[in-house]
């Protein structure tokens, strides 16, 4: 087991550094964006391929924006020519956008380029590297596709309804053939992660595929029929093929670890300092979380406080209008303190997790608006405790929406969190903010607006500060486990026992969360390392122009930057302002 070390004193030296050193880059001839802009452009401004700043950066942002753009549904070419294609093709916008000069561009446009840049090497450095079309199962399952066009709440009409799913389902037997001669020896987990997947769209296309066909009419029960018969027969094979040469690598390994840290994220750090900074929160949160649970019962354990904590909770038919409720509050909290500038007519609704996609959203999600639509409205969609579990299983369920739990969630997910960020983003005019969606800045938004609204005055009371300590030890202990796990410290094991022991979670809950790790490599550093690096982009401000009043003075600011590298949003609002 990887012991936790007191590194606290040396980490937060470190940050100050580091934040002492960008504020001197900064002030060095105001020229810091052209000089790091520099690093990927040819030496030669003549050179055969360097093009003029007019334009060129623009047409290099919309070819990268189209290909992200692309569908997501059943008609889509999985193969292996196709995807070797596509690491081609942003191979040749890469060097596109090495080419155009940094000169004449303004600081927004830069950004823009040194960003599209670290994007691009990032993406085809990983697709080379991780040859997904060949380790990853679950690839060809579109299962969210299936679910959106199963779901009853995207829209009532049944016909339009219909459209969607007879479009995923036309090309399903052909991608599902496609992910039969590309898959190779891919890691166990990822397969046994597909295996699960491919049940549960099975499961959500044969109840609700029927009735949905026989309203709609037409073709489409034939449709339904043939996508269950191939999703059998995926199922099959997973199982009885792919399943036993099923011994391939999920760790990235410390190089490519380190190069996402400073390369796509901009980070003065490596996997090392990134450790260490994890385990100085981890202690950290642990003494403060004891501290509140002394206020509240003396001498007991942060641990039983906490779990007693979630004995107090709304009643089954409360749930949803209690997080409701909240969010209400939290928005009219925000309005009346001008945190954030919002726009007339937005709101956050709570609604049900379609029946069909309970099983795999056991407790919900958080759907925001687009960033290319014009609706206004976010959604907190929760999965409601059913007659069908047992009565053990629906009081831990209720125990996880304690009363401490709701305002948290409120901030987190709506006001100011992830609805109002959605929101701002829409103000940017530039078209790669609106597709760009990086966790050190967007998940660091979320779990940075807990402690806003701390300080703000409206998350109050021990029980509700125990909750967010006690949710911010979790993402502490996530730098540490996917660090260790993906650069060699850690077995899976060790990382799920770490989970069970250190942070209290049932180990069911522990080896799905362990799993997220292993398929998504330093994606959830985002949450904790992504907020304090906007805790240090506040500081810096606050240094540099004073105590903003009111907060929007700030946050609008940052917001309408983009959910890109805090070290990027940082030189634009400083230099920008």
């Amino acid at each position: 087991m990887l012991r936790l070390r007191g590194a606290r004193n040396s980490v937060l030296a470190m940050m100050k550094r580091t934040r002492l050193l960008r504020r001197v880059a900064l002030s060095v001839a105001g020229c810091f964006a052209i000089a790091c802009a520099d690093r990927h452009a040819p030496d030669d401004p003549t050179e055969a391929g360097a093009r003029a700043a007019d334009g060129a950066l623009d047409e290099v942002i919309e070819g990268y924006v189209d290909l992200r753009r692309g569908g997501g549904g059943g008609s889509v070419d999985l193969s292996e020519a196709a995807f070797l294609a596509a690491i081609d093709a942003d191979r040749a916008l890469l060097e596109e956008a090495r080419a155009v000069r940094p000169e004449g561009l303004s600081l927004e446009e830069d950004v823009d380029r040194r960003l599209l840049i670290a994007l691009l090497e990032s993406s085809v450095r990983s697709a080379e590297d991780r040859r997904r079309w060949k380790n990853d199962a679950a690839l060809y399952v579109p299962s969210g596709a299936l679910g959106r066009a199963l779901d009853p709440e995207a829209t009532s009409a049944s016909t339009e309804r219909a459209e969607r799913l007879a479009g995923v389902l036309a090309g399903l037997a052909e991608r599902l053939e496609q992910g039969r001669l590309n898959l190779d020896r891919p890691p166990r987990r990822f397969t046994e992660a597909a295996v699960f997947q491919t049940e549960s769209t099975l499961g959500m296309l044969r109840e609700i595929g029927p009735s949905l066909a026989e309203e709609a009419g037409g073709d489409l029960d034939q449709a339904v029929d043939a996508g269950i018969t191939a999703l059998e027969g995926y199922l099959r094979f997973l199982e009885d093929d792919l399943l036993s040469r099923s011994d391939g690598d999920w760790a990235i390994g410390k190089v490519e670890y380190d190069f996402i840290l400073q390369h796509r994220w901009f980070l003065d750090a490596d996997a090392d300092e990134i450790l260490e900074r994890g385990r100085a929160a981890f202690d950290e949160t642990v003494r403060e979380a004891q501290e509140v649970a002394d206020r509240i019962a003396p001498g007991q354990h942060w641990v039983d406080v906490y779990e007693r904590l979630k004995d107090d909770h709304p009643a089954t038919d409360g749930i949803k209008q209690g997080y409701q409720d909240q969010m209400d509050a939290a928005q009219r909290f925000v309005i009346e303190h001008e945190v954030v500038s919002l726009p007339d007519g937005e709101s956050v609704v709570t609604i049900d997790t379609p029946p069909a996609m309970r099983r795999s959203s056991p407790f919900g999600t958080f759907q925001s608006v687009g960033a290319f639509g014009e609706g206004l409205q976010g959604r907190l969609v929760l999965t409601p405790i059913e007659d069908w579990m047992t009565p053990e299983q629906q009081a831990e369920r209720l125990r996880s929406h304690h009363t401490a739990w709701l305002p948290v969630i409120a901030v987190h997910e709506a006001y100011p969190g992830h609805h109002v960020q959605a929101i701002k983003l829409r103000e940017n005019p530039r078209i790669l903010r609106k597709v760009v969606r990086e966790s050190i800045f967007s998940e660091g938004w979320g779990l940075f607006t807990e402690e806003l609204m701390f300080e703000l005055g409206f998350l109050q009371g021990d029980d509700v500060r125990l909750t967010v300590l006690r949710n911010r030890l979790w993402r502490a202990a996530r730098v540490i486990l996917d660090v260790s796990l993906h650069t060699g410290g850690m077995s899976v094991e060790d990382a799920v026992d770490f989970l069970v022991e250190e942070v209290r979670f049932e180990r069911y809950a522990a080896e799905l969360e362990v799993d997220m790790y292993t398929r998504r490599a330093t994606y959830v550093l985002g949450y904790l390392i992504g907020m304090q690096e906007i805790e240090a982009i506040r500081e810096d401000y606050i240094e540099a122009f004073g105590e903003p009043s009111p907060p929007s003075q700030l946050y609008d600011r940052l917001l309408r930057i983009g959910s890109i590298p805090p070290a990027l949003v940082r030189e634009e609002l400083l230099q920008g302002r």
